[in-house]
């Protein structure tokens, strides 16, 4: 009998809130999003590069992330490396020749695929955004002999 009234008080009390917290409750709301209204509403210009400030450090760091995917023969990475070495530190000459080896074996990689066009404007971007540069001259004439072969 002590049992029975042990299993009454239990049903009595504890029951209903067994069967309440199995009753499905709302989800709580998910906030919205927050976005930025300037970029949405077309106010600002996110194509615009902001320009790198002079970092030595950092420019070291692309370089070598540079040299990287040029062994890995990846050239148009090593490339954007490279150019971004000399944005953080224009005065990397290391980063210079290196820039123009990349864009040398680039050109060639093209060239030797058949892409005469490709390899014609990878010379052309260095001479024209490196004319000072002692490969210049070198890309000329080999620029000049593909020209030749494209006709």
């Amino acid at each position: 009998m002590k049992d029975n009234k042990k299993l009454l008080i239990f049903t009595i009390l504890f029951l209903p809130a067994l069967a309440l917290s199995s009753v499905a409750q709302p989800l709580p709301q998910r906030p919205e999003l927050i976005r930025d209204t300037d970029v949405a509403e077309g106010k600002e210009d996110t194509d615009v590069a902001k320009p790198k400030e002079y970092n030595p450090l950092q420019g070291e760091k692309s370089y070598k992330i540079g040299n990287f995917y040029y062994k890995k023969k990846n050239y148009i990475a090593a490339i954007d490396r490279y150019l971004e070495a000399l944005e953080y530190n224009p005065k990397l000459t290391d980063a210079h020749k290196a820039l123009a080896k990349a864009y040398e074996k680039l050109a060639r990689d093209y060239e030797k695929k058949g892409e005469i066009d490709k390899a014609i404007d990878t010379y052309e971007e260095f001479i024209s955004n490196n004319p000072e540069s002692s490969k210049s001259s070198e890309f000329r004439t080999k620029l000049a002999k593909l020209k030749q072969k494209q006709s």
